[in-house]
């Protein structure tokens, strides 16, 4: 069963091994937040002064473009040695940014503080005694109105949910993981676009959804991407 002090552990111990003086963007984020498409376009000129919050930023990896394109920086992990690492990262970065311990059901900011979320294959972690509806709620109160979500959700196929345990309302518990990092974690999986628009429309509008199939050198990395503003 899950455990949020192991995956604290777990998690602080992955960073620690794979702590890189160097950091690159991820794909897929670079692409929603700079590229121009029929079904989506996010207006670069909006970002210049905007709060965003990267909520499970990791390695830190897309603070970089964040701070590029003129936000105004913040971010969430689940433990104080994970934003220390990120810290010294974006200091020799010469990168500002306001770190803090949290979760998806657990923002430590005030209500509509931030302008943007940022998600980046992080949204989904469902923590013990709560559901994905609870992080969406949480996500709602920390974002003003029209606010914008950018965030990826595992699909169909992807690697991380094969052999895992439905455990009801789309949840499921991760118990293959190849890397060993998730295994015991409750994941919100999702069955197609129209689900995510379904799961999402509680809490937010214009929702844009599109899907990613990728066989990696053979890890299937199926995903997708929803953008939607806050009602």
């Amino acid at each position: 069963m899950f455990d949020m002090k192991n995956l604290k552990g777990t998690y602080t111990s992955f960073h620690k091994r794979n702590n890189s003086v160097h950091i690159y963007p991820t794909e897929w984020v670079v692409r929603t937040f700079l590229g121009r498409y029929p079904r989506l376009n996010l207006n670069e000129g909006r970002y210049k002064g905007s709060k965003i919050l990267d909520i499970g930023f990791g390695d830190c990896r897309n603070m970089p473009l964040l701070n590029n394109c003129g936000f105004r920086v913040y971010g969430i992990e689940i433990s104080q040695e994970i934003i220390d690492i990120a810290k010294d990262k974006l200091q020799r970065l010469q990168i500002s940014a306001t770190l803090e311990i949290g979760s998806n059901a657990n923002i430590p900011f005030q209500n509509e503080f931030f302008d943007y979320l940022l998600a980046c294959h992080s949204c989904y972690y469902v923590d013990e005694g709560s559901s994905f509806e609870n992080n969406l709620a949480e996500f709602a109160r920390v974002l003003r109105p029209d606010g914008v979500i950018v965030a990826s959700l595992p699909a169909p196929g992807n690697f991380i949910l094969q052999g895992s345990k439905p455990i009801g309302d789309g949840h499921v518990e991760i118990t293959n993981d190849i890397f060993g990092l998730r295994n015991g974690y409750v994941f919100r999986s999702f069955v197609d676009e129209r689900d995510v628009i379904d799961t999402f429309s509680k809490t937010f509008f214009d929702i844009k959804v599109c899907s990613c199939v990728d066989n990696f050198w053979g890890l299937q990395i199926n995903f997708f991407i929803v953008v939607a503003k806050r009602k």
